[in-house]
């Protein structure tokens, strides 16, 4: 598969040589041709500072990046096939939306005609026809987010970098504007970068996606690869909900604090760490672990059931509402969780 951009060993450090702050530390990761590919992970982990060392707004201490096979790291931003949508858009607000799209293959030296033909293209590409004539700041933010992309687009990079691009809309534009990305992707072939702290958008949108912590890639994977399959304790932490049980291996399973048994696969001996996500267990009379009812949140289409289990407060299980939402328990019940084992995941130490 042909890579895009390939990023090679790839550091960056502020501050003097005596006490560096590592904002990236030897990141290396092939972004394939025509994928959405999503840089996730809290605020300070490097996901922005590896954004802007791909569109060459800063230099690295050390490293290579690549973009289909030809050296980047030190051709200025203007130089490089790559366009960037920043999170506060950055339209020109006394100019019109045509203007902003077409501003670029202006600076370019483009016909005036094709500019013309390519700003309709892009308004009819992002399904804004008929803005062409207003003010950017007479837009919807949700609008806005669309002229952005399209301006983004009109230049025909080869490479789109979107940093925290969603993140000032409302949740339910914000979901909207999820499909609308993934499409335009689809639609155009180019290959983008999305940078990102919320899982959900990542999980939606991306071919693949890096989780990203204290400046180094934990893991890349698919979103199934992600969720299913977590490397460790601070992927699977970072990625959906997830309930997480010490304990000692033996030959049938793991033995909790308490003593109670949990049949598990474990590729190790010793002190584990079993993750468990609260969608795949149920509440049942027939489930291997015991624990008690601490509280229940009704979220409509769910129901959370916090437990505490062997000791440990905050056991989740998420239950859909088939039936309406009628709570068959309460708090302070003594209730079984049923915990299949494909739902059991043994972490790395």
């Amino acid at each position: 598969m042909t890579s895009a951009i390939s990023i090679e060993h790839l550091s960056m450090h502020f501050g003097d040589a005596t006490q560096p702050v590592k904002a990236l530390d030897d990141v290396s990761v092939d972004i394939h041709a025509n994928e959405f590919f999503t840089l996730l992970g809290p605020s300070g982990c490097g996901k922005t500072t590896l954004l802007r060392l791909i569109a060459g707004f800063e230099q690295p201490s050390s490293g290579t990046i690549r973009l289909y096979g030809e050296p980047m790291q030190d051709l200025p931003p203007f130089r490089r096939p790559v366009n960037t949508v920043f999170q506060s858009y950055a339209l020109f607000p006394h100019m019109t939306v045509a203007e902003n799209i077409g501003f670029g293959l202006e600076m370019r030296g483009i016909a005036r005609q094709e500019i013309e033909q390519t700003v309709k293209a892009m308004l009819e590409l992002v399904k804004l026809p008929d803005v062409g004539q207003r003010r950017a700041d007479q837009l919807s933010g949700g609008q806005q987010q669309r002229i952005a992309l399209a301006r983004a687009l009109a230049n025909r990079p080869k490479v789109l970098l979107l940093d925290e691009s969603l993140s000032a809309l409302d949740m339910k534009l914000r979901k909207e504007m999820q499909i609308e990305l993934k499409r335009l992707q689809g639609e155009t072939g180019i290959t983008f970068i999305f940078v990102t702290h919320d899982q959900e958008e990542a999980l939606t949108m991306s071919d693949r996606i890096a989780v990203m912590s204290k400046g180094k890639i934990l893991q890349i994977g698919t979103p199934n690869e992600i969720y299913e399959a977590p490397v460790n304790r601070v992927v699977a932490d970072f990625i959906g909900e997830t309930n997480f049980l010490e304990g000692d291996t033996y030959s049938g399973g793991v033995r909790l604090s308490d003593g109670q048994l949990l049949p598990a696969s474990c590729p190790t001996e010793g002190r584990v760490t079993l993750a468990i996500r609260p969608e795949r267990v149920r509440l049942a009379s027939e489930g291997e672990l015991a624990g008690v009812v601490e509280n229940i949140v009704y979220i409509g289409t769910d129901t959370l059931y916090l437990l505490k289990i062997a000791g440990q407060s905050g056991f989740r299980v998420r239950q859909q509402n088939h039936e309406g939402g009628q709570l068959r328990h309460a708090v302070g019940d003594a209730v079984r969780v049923k915990v299949p084992g494909a739902a059991i995941r043994v972490l790395a130490p």
